[in-house]
């Protein structure tokens, strides 16, 4: 068993001046100061803290917005690119471009007689021989555009002149 002894504390009213003193005295006014200035700073902290993140937040969510935005737009614009791209294909079809021209301009599909087949000439003519005898006076007349120059180098026809003077120049200079 324990025995607690009640302790009765009376004190005089200049007693009590002289603690309440030695209360106010563990902290100076200068620490008080201290903290205070702590405790403000702490808060204008947490304020622009809150701020400079509520700023972010909103700069997100306005990119965000302008992003949707975009996206809407450029579903819009391809949405009508494939219109037009079928519009086109239409306007280009055969039959529409067969229906007009003999309908609108009056043209007439020709007969099988009235057709006339004509051969393509190569690009170059020396590559291929005569082949058949309807061919013989076309190539010969293309063989003759082709020519020799003083150097012995044969020059075709379409080549540019400015290619043909480089072409000259660095022939000079391997020699």
């Amino acid at each position: 068993m324990s025995v607690v002894q009640e302790k009765f504390i009376y004190s005089l009213p200049e007693e009590r001046q002289y603690e309440n003193k030695k209360a106010s005295q563990r902290f100076s006014k200068r620490a008080i100061r201290r903290g205070k200035a702590l405790v403000i700073c702490c808060v204008i902290a947490l304020f622009v803290t809150g701020v400079t993140i509520a700023y972010y937040y909103s700069q997100i969510a306005e990119l965000g917005y302008e992003i949707s935005k975009l996206q809407k737009e450029l579903s819009k614009l391809q949405a009508e690119q494939e219109y037009l791209e079928t519009q086109a294909n239409q306007l280009m079809s055969l039959q529409r471009i067969e229906a007009i021209a003999t309908t609108k301009l009056g043209m007439v599909k020709p007969d099988t007689g009235e057709v006339v087949l004509v051969a393509a000439l190569p690009k170059n003519p020396e590559e291929t021989a005569p082949k058949a005898a309807n061919l013989e006076e076309p190539q010969a007349a293309t063989t003759k555009a082709v020519g020799e120059r003083d150097n012995g180098d044969k020059i075709e026809k379409g080549k540019s002149p400015v290619i043909e003077a480089f072409f000259d120049l660095v022939r000079d200079i391997k020699k």
